[in-house]
């Protein structure tokens, strides 16, 4: 009776906080793409940037984006920010349908933990970095590229994400299937030996690492249509499979999806052209750096 109790207590911080919270990430998925045309890098008239100073700039421009809404950006984002808060709520009970219809389909229980792995660390990394050593061996300069953005974009959406679930401290549903929200500074309690079941539910790590990187491959190879389609039908698989594992609400994998849309497609258009600088040497007195491109 108690557990229930403090479920509706929590339900009733959803209309101030969570919803500023929902805004607050809805804000950073519809306008985290601001400007890219204006800050996009042409390799032929500007130097390469240091990796580190580049990814500064933009996670300063991810997370500043809110400050960049206009008046006729609410006409989507009050509607996005609504429909989410809407699934938040019925979390619950979406979780417990949704256990049930894995329960009762064994395809569903072969297909999900498969999925779910798609967007481990190692694999989303290792599909990066597999695309740009082979497209080093092969001499395929925009095979090349993709790899380096996309390990790039999964660093930035790595960041977010940990800060995100820092802030929320949102209960796993395998805890014991409530939605429990436990915000900064509770979250550090982690680090005392509770369990992180506890605070790292929202956003879903998953999902948002396979739509950063879905994203970035599927705007580098937009011009062949199959590409998109694949790659986007592989990151809802994987964001749905978080839920039927039971590692995820619903709400935080669609949080976590947009998200890793939103910084991949950012991303992708201003990292088009990019050429980073990774180790100083020195050359003729002057100090070098050497780039990660082949230049």
């Amino acid at each position: 009776m108690q557990e229930s109790n403090f479920c509706h207590q929590d339900f009733k911080l959803l209309p101030s906080s969570i919803f500023r919270l929902l805004s607050l990430l809805l804000s950073l998925i519809l306008f985290i793409n601001i400007n890219v045309n204006s800050q996009e890098t042409d390799s032929l008239k500007s130097p390469p940037i240091w990796l580190g100073k580049s990814f500064l700039q933009d996670q300063a421009h991810i997370w500043t984006s809110p400050l960049r809404i206009k008046k006729k950006d609410l006409n989507y984002l009050i509607p996005l920010t609504l429909a989410t808060a809407t699934v938040m709520i019925f979390d619950e009970d979406i979780n417990q349908n949704t256990q049930k219809f894995k329960n009762n389909n064994q395809w569903v229980k072969n297909l999900s933990p498969i999925l779910t792995d798609g967007g481990e660390i190692p694999v989303v990394g290792g599909i990066s970095a597999a695309m740009y050593l082979t497209g080093l061996a092969v001499k395929d300069d925009k095979l090349m590229q993709t790899g380096a953005i996309a390990g790039y974009a999964l660093v930035n959406s790595a960041v977010v994400v940990t800060v995100l679930k820092m802030i929320a401290g949102r209960q796993r549903p395998r805890v014991d299937g409530t939605s429990h929200w436990k915000p900064f500074p509770q979250t550090l309690e982690q680090f005392n030996g509770t369990s992180s079941d506890y605070y790292a539910s929202f956003p879903s790590g998953h999902s948002i690492a396979a739509w950063t990187l879905a994203t970035v491959i599927a705007e580098q190879y937009k011009d062949t249509k199959i590409i998109p389609i694949i790659m986007y039908t592989f990151a809802t698989g994987v964001a749905l499979s978080r839920t039927t594992e039971n590692a995820h609400w619903l709400s935080d994998s669609i949080v976590g999806s947009a998200l890793g849309y939103g910084i991949g497609k950012y991303m992708a258009k201003k990292h088009k052209s990019t050429k980073w600088l990774l180790f100083p040497s020195q050359s003729g007195g002057v100090l070098m750096v050497t780039g990660i491109y082949r230049l």
